[in-house]
């Protein structure tokens, strides 16, 4: 299947409407605006956390974001639009894919019989690969999380979560406290405490094995 292509003429008038540039949406992510041009004219793919922080800048939701993109993902998600979008080291570190994918049916299957999904952040999944280490017993499960793109979502205190730190770092840990801040205390997946300050976390819905 033909992937979407980008909705250019959408952020154009998105950045219109709210009385910014392209220029400002480069330094808003930290890039060149060459590499926001290339993004918008579909020669450059846009990835899940540039997504997010567009959604901060232009003030609409992120699923809004995706679907002009060209990653199809509606309020109200379908199997197709379940994403894998990053995978999970041996040390809990995750890393982005260049492109999300599709899960396959039969995670969509099970990842839909434990949680509910609901909401208009979508639900992404992170494959874990670990060949040793304490994640290792659970090498090629999926963890399931609801993407969020900034702040550290009160639900994810004393639970699994999805983390990201000031400095863009994205890791797999239990945040034992958070203030509303940022400031935060996480065990992480090779036990190390770390005293670290969040730009957004996201608890784990399910972990699929």
């Amino acid at each position: 299947m033909e992937r979407p292509a980008i909705d250019k003429q959408w952020f154009i008038d998105k950045l219109a409407e709210t009385g910014k540039s392209v220029r400002g949406l480069a330094r808003h992510l930290g890039v060149d605006a060459s590499a926001v041009s290339r993004m918008l004219s579909g020669q450059r793919k846009m990835k899940m956390q540039e997504a997010g922080e567009i959604a901060s800048f232009l003030g609409v939701p992120v699923s809004e974001v995706l679907v002009h993109s060209g990653v199809s993902v509606s309020l109200e998600p379908r199997p197709s639009e379940m994403l894998l979008a990053a995978t999970i080291d041996e040390r809990g570190v995750v890393d982005e894919l260049p492109e999300p994918k599709p899960l396959p049916p039969s995670v969509i299957e099970r990842a839909r019989a434990t949680i509910s999904i609901q909401g208009d952040e979508p639900i992404v999944g992170a494959q874990i690969r670990a060949l040793k280490g304490p994640l290792s017993v659970m090498d090629d499960a999926v963890v399931l999380y609801r993407y969020h793109d900034s702040g550290v979502d009160p639900a994810s205190i004393g639970l699994l979560s999805i983390c990201r730190s000031r400095e863009g770092e994205q890791f797999l840990g239990k945040i034992e406290r958070a203030r509303k801040t940022g400031e935060a205390r996480v065990t992480c997946a090779n036990g190390e405490v770390r005293d670290v300050g969040l730009e957004a976390a996201t608890p784990v819905l399910a972990v699929i094995p």
